[in-house]
């Protein structure tokens, strides 16, 4: 899984090296006519990546299902679009006049129902959630008003959340922004998990202690905050080391609410998915957490 499955499905060319990501580059949208011819995808053809996507998700469920908990993931309708077009140009056409910004909602739209098609064919595998990508819900380039307008809003991702949950799956949020919208995506909607990043020199970003003592524990288990690059660059010591100290910031805040535990030792992000990435440093923070990370 990567951010630019549902982009090249629908007609942008995404680039495949051997030993990289991913990634879009030749966005489909050029021009502000592009938004509106926008199609949903067959997903249900073999050719397509989402089909493989849904497929793929099918194949774990049913060899890990039983062990570990299961989740889908799924890009947001605001991500899939700037995969689609660009960050920069759909951002410029949300204001730059009345016809850009109609001709934004208009595909918004397109790809909302692109992802209801998604999150069915996922229901059909039986995971136990399903993962959103909401990442642009984020201080740092969408305030309240502007995230609400072209993401947050019951047409599209408020209809999306209520979907997973019709569907039979649990509702789960995963934003890796460095000042994510938190109470619009925990408060407001209230996801079963919540996954987020930490960029401690970032002013503003929060903490695990931060998150736990505003309240947002309170409402779903949250997820996070190592560094993903820890388990790249780190020897296992200090993965042990950084895990410990993660493990006893939560476990002090969690104690001062009378809270149980209510949060996830985990990585901010994707563990890269690079052959540089060192199985011995996911082992420290799993043992670490196991060993350390319960309280009575």
């Amino acid at each position: 899984m990567d951010l630019s499955v549902m982009a090249g499905d629908l007609g942008a060319h995404v680039r495949m090296d051997e030993q990289n990501t991913p990634f879009v580059d030749e966005p489909l949208i050029t021009d502000l006519e592009g938004y509106e011819k926008l199609e949903v995808p067959d997903i249900k053809d073999p050719k397509t990546r989402s089909h493989v996507l849904v497929e793929g998700t099918g194949i774990f469920v049913e060899a890990l299902g039983k062990e570990v908990v299961t989740a889908a993931f799924l890009e947001g309708p605001l991500l899939a679009l700037t995969q689609t077009r660009g960050a920069e140009y759909v951002f410029k056409d949300m204001y730059d006049n009345d016809s850009s910004r109609k001709a934004v909602h208009a595909a918004l739209e397109t790809i909302t129902d692109y992802d209801k098609e998604m999150v069915k064919a996922f229901a059909e595998k039986k995971p136990a959630g399903l993962v959103w990508d909401y990442l642009w819900g984020s201080y740092s380039c969408l305030g309240d008003t502007e995230y609400m307008e072209f993401e947050g809003q019951h047409k599209y991702a408020g209809c999306l959340n209520e979907l997973v949950q019709k569907e039979g799956m649990a509702n789960c949020i995963h934003n890796c922004a460095d000042l994510p919208h938190l109470d619009t995506q925990i408060k407001a909607w209230k996801p079963a998990i919540y996954s987020m990043a930490y960029y401690p020199l970032i002013p503003g970003s929060p903490s695990a202690k931060e998150v736990i003592q505003k309240g947002y524990a309170d409402v779903s288990l949250v997820g996070g905050n190592i560094d993903p690059q820890g388990f790249v660059r780190w020897k296992p010591e200090k993965m042990v080391d950084v895990t410990k100290k993660l493990i006893n910031e939560v476990i002090t805040e969690l104690k001062a609410r009378d809270l149980g535990g209510r949060y996830c030792i985990a990585s901010g992000c994707e563990v890269p998915p690079a052959l540089s990435t060192k199985l011995e440093n996911i082992q420290a923070c799993v043992d670490t957490t196991k060993q350390f990370g319960t309280f009575a």
